[in-house]
């Protein structure tokens, strides 16, 4: 099925809900922030990290190798030991990249769609949302090309060649209309976000568009189905996704393979605040000697 563009009316019910339960600061740091109360049980689905190898790494091998402890609400840098700009923050800080910025990734999404469509009773009618401030969508500058020269053809062709390439590329995904459209507006002004109506296939492996440089295929920031009988949210640089749905659903995920998934509630803290089994180690502060460390280079090469 194709996605269709619909107005965000269809999103009115998680606005409504958000602003019900109250907005205040201390709320946005909670589960309750994302995905509103009311829903019979939460889960919060981590985003694997990236191994040395280039491999996913679930976050409780890391855990494991550094003696910190997995639990449901903890913080990536005090359980790896990496920074927020990825600089080790300790001698056993775990040795590869944390969670990329880009959401829920596309095996995480294919594990649990099956699962998300089996706990509705319209899993031909599925709202997709998409962050409204992708490059992809509205084209530009903003859209990075690499554009190799073609050994066969002189300078000056490859100089057009490249630029009727790179103009192919940064044309905007979406239509003018679309792009114009009204949005789905979710507390800050960040969080708006385009709505379309897919089903449970769309849902495992969205097509938003298809461009010069390919299928963009993400997963999406929010998903529900017409029933609302569960909400998926994926926060914009955020490490985790957060679903709430009925106990079945829950179970369900908990006990998915393909996923990294632990059990919270609505009122669970997101933030740094809620790691308190990890201790954040404390970044190395103290200005940098050079003669210092002229000396202990040279006192090593007289052992």
């Amino acid at each position: 099925m194709t996605l269709n563009f619909v107005a965000p009316d269809a999103g009115a019910w998680i606005v409504q809900a958000l602003q019900e339960q109250g907005r205040d600061a201390d709320t946005a740091n909670l589960v309750a922030g994302q995905v509103p109360r009311g829903f019979a049980a939460y889960a919060r689905i981590f985003h694997p990290a990236m191994g040395t190898d280039g491999q996913p790494v679930r976050w409780d091998a890391i855990a494991k190798r550094r003696g910190s402890t997995m639990h449901a609400l903890a913080q990536f840098a005090a359980l790896s030991g990496i920074g927020e700009d990825g600089v080790p923050l300790a001698e056993d800080s775990w040795e590869g990249e944390a969670p990329g910025w880009d959401g829920l990734g596309a095996a995480e999404l294919r594990a649990i769609a099956p699962l998300l469509a089996a706990h509705t009773a319209t899993p031909g009618e599925i709202h997709l949302a998409l962050w409204n401030g992708l490059a992809f969508i509205h084209g530009g500058d903003q859209v990075e090309v690499v554009i190799e020269n073609d050994p066969a053809l002189t300078e000056e062709e490859n100089a057009r060649r490249a630029e009727e390439l790179a103009a192919r590329a940064k044309a905007p995904a979406f239509s003018e209309e679309v792009r114009n459209a009204p949005t789905l507006q979710i507390g800050s002004g960040y969080r708006s976000f385009y709505v379309f109506r897919g089903d449970a296939e769309d849902l495992a492996s969205p097509l938003w568009a298809r461009t010069s440089l390919g299928e963009q295929r993400q997963s999406p920031n929010l998903a529900w189905p017409q029933d609302r009988a569960w909400l998926m949210s994926t926060e914009l640089y955020e490490d985790s996704t957060i679903v709430g749905g009925s106990r079945g659903l829950i179970d369900a995920l908990l006990g998915c393979a393909g996923i990294e998934a632990w059990e919270v509630d609505a009122d669970s803290r997101l933030d740094a605040a809620g790691d308190t089994r990890n201790e954040l180690p404390a970044a190395d502060d103290e200005p940098f000697d050079p003669e210092e460390l002229a000396g202990e280079y040279f006192q090593g090469e007289g052992n």
